[in-house]
């Protein structure tokens, strides 16, 4: 393989798999950079409530004052419609956030459930570099501001008790609309 090929190669791999910490992603509510992460799918019943917990991982650390841990808390049908959301403008570290919601179960049968996932989004920490000669700034995202660990539970409306419990939560890619076409042009390396 030719050093030019590998190169383009070597940069459409990178922006491939660097793409998603560049973009916002589909169900965020916003246009601001950040990390979107989704459970799988939840039946939840007409006697049972849902529930998705974050906490912020940061540690305490005495004398230091924490950074703000912002996040935005939802939970999606399987059509993809939102049903309710929380922004949360700050998680202090070791604390916690939650949405509690109760679904409408769309039939009265036996086993009719309404089925969810929850997602939670983390904006980008920025960074603002020198302006430019035409006094332009352009802000770069830089990473989460804060580590969150999400829970989903489902909980019996009689009881209190859990009886369902995933953190198994995944990154959502982002949605761009011509990756490919783009690959396919040839880079211009210098």
């Amino acid at each position: 393989m030719s050093r030019m090929r590998y190169h383009q190669s070597a940069l459409a791999g990178l922006l491939l798999f660097a793409w998603p910490l560049l973009s916002p992603a589909q169900t965020t509510p916003t246009t601001t950079p950040g990390l979107t992460v989704t459970s799988g799918m939840v039946g939840v019943s007409s006697t049972q409530t849902a529930r998705l917990n974050v906490l912020n991982l940061e540690q305490v650390v005495a004398g230091v004052t924490a950074v703000a841990c912002p996040a935005t808390l939802a939970f999606y049908d399987d059509t993809g419609a939102l049903l309710k959301q929380v922004a949360v403008t700050n998680i202090s570290p070791a604390t916690a956030g939650n949405l509690v919601f109760k679904p409408t179960v769309p039939s009265t049968a036996v086993n009719a459930r309404a089925q969810l996932r929850a997602v939670v989004f983390t904006p980008f920490a920025t960074i603002t570099p020198t302006p430019t000669a035409s006094g332009s700034t352009t802000l770069i995202p830089a990473g989460p501001v804060c580590t969150l660990l999400s829970s989903f539970e489902v909980m019996d409306d009689a009881t209190g008790n859990t009886q369902s419990l995933t953190t198994d939560f995944r990154s959502m890619s982002p949605y761009f609309a011509q990756p490919v076409a783009a690959l396919k042009q040839p880079l211009a390396i210098r």
